[in-house]
């Protein structure tokens, strides 16, 4: 039987230092039959250099992307990759060796379309990186026992979408991207239902996405792991969760979008977390504005406490952010399709003026 084809889609922006760790990674794999697809933003730090040095020996496409963030370089490598697999890969995530192998053999049926694998924390300092040793998860909490407060928050404003409940990682009814602890318990020893977890270590089937693009209204990109499988669940693909299937993702206290300032970065952040419930209002049924509108005021009053009492004066931007949300999703609302191109760029700068 003819081995699928891979692209592996790795979006870089000021990574040559940590990008030489990752195309390593990949000269290593137990698989062989794919390409890596690099959407590169130029930044004068010779990314190009560090490229150059592996095409020897990987069967590297260098992709220039002019403007954009994060999601336009995803775009722009979806609409580029040649593979029947196609796996997301963060340019300062050092994969496995069997992590081609392992998202492979995980497409074991045909219905599956999406593959979530596990996430380790790690430093370049870490003795055991290059002997590729088992970490505690970093995307996968070791659960003991459900608290009862995690119980409630499922009954009262954490449910959910029909369909989701045996789901590790899932899209609740008041629109946000949650993970099931119930679930998480059993998640790091069996394969699990999942939506996609998280980008650093992901895949999806080309056959299964067909044409889609992500809209253009996300900057740093935050839950767009869950849009995606949301997508792949509503065509009527299972994805699945292989914790077998590993990288490390390297702490070293840059992002993708660290050009901006730490305050709007994460004000900017919790925006993107709250819009996930636009994003899909209107499509998605079984969304309950009674279950948002629980879910606010709880967060809202989580935060609030949080800042009286145990002076997390950070919460300040959660809870900014929480409002300003509600605003551009009632103009998406509004003006229906304006989800799809709306940036809160301009708006952030009103705000923080």
């Amino acid at each position: 039987m003819e081995k699928p084809f891979v692209s592996i889609l790795i979006p870089t922006y000021k990574r040559a230092h940590l990008l030489d760790y990752v195309l390593n990674g990949l000269t290593n794999q137990t698989y062989k039959n794919f390409e890596v697809l690099l959407v590169l933003k130029p930044s004068g730090d010779e990314t190009e250099k560090t490229v150059d040095t592996y095409s020897n020996r990987l069967k590297i496409r260098l992709i220039a992307q002019k403007k954009g963030f994060v999601l336009d370089a995803l775009n722009l490598g979806l609409k580029n990759a040649k593979g029947q697999i196609i796996i997301f890969l963060d340019d300062d995530a050092i994969p496995f060796p069997n992590l081609v192998q392992t998202h492979v053999e995980s497409y074991s049926s045909p219905n599956i379309g999406g593959v979530a694998g596990d996430v380790l924390s790690a430093t370049l300092e870490d003795t055991e990186l290059g002997q590729f040793k088992s970490k505690p998860s970093d995307l996968v909490p070791a659960l003991n026992r459900i608290s009862f407060a995690t119980k409630i928050g499922i009954k009262l404003w954490n449910k959910p979408l029909e369909g989701l409940e045996d789901y590790l990682f899932y899209v609740s009814k008041a629109g946000v991207a949650s993970m099931n602890n119930k679930v998480a318990g059993v998640a790091n020893q069996q394969l699990t239902k999942s939506l996609l977890g998280r980008g650093a270590n992901m895949s999806v089937l080309s056959s299964a996405i067909g044409e889609f693009r992500f809209p253009n209204s996300w900057i740093l990109g935050f839950t767009f792991e869950q849009f995606l499988g949301w997508h792949l669940w509503k065509k009527g693909y299972t994805a699945i969760f292989n914790h077998k299937i590993k990288v490390y993702h390297i702490r070293h206290g840059q992002t993708l979008s660290r050009n901006f300032k730490e305050t709007k970065r994460e004000t900017l952040l919790y925006i993107e977390q709250k819009l996930l419930f636009y994003r899909l209002y209107g499509v998605e049924p079984n969304l309950s504005l009674m279950h948002r509108v629980v879910w606010l005021i709880i967060d809202i009053l989580v935060d609030v406490k949080r800042i009286c009492v145990n002076k997390e004066v950070h919460r300040i931007a959660r809870v900014r952010s929480t409002f300003y949300s509600e605003a551009i999703g009632f103009k998406w609302i509004l003006h229906k399709t304006l989800h799809l191109s709306y940036s809160p760029l301009a708006d952030l700068k009103k705000l923080h003026k």
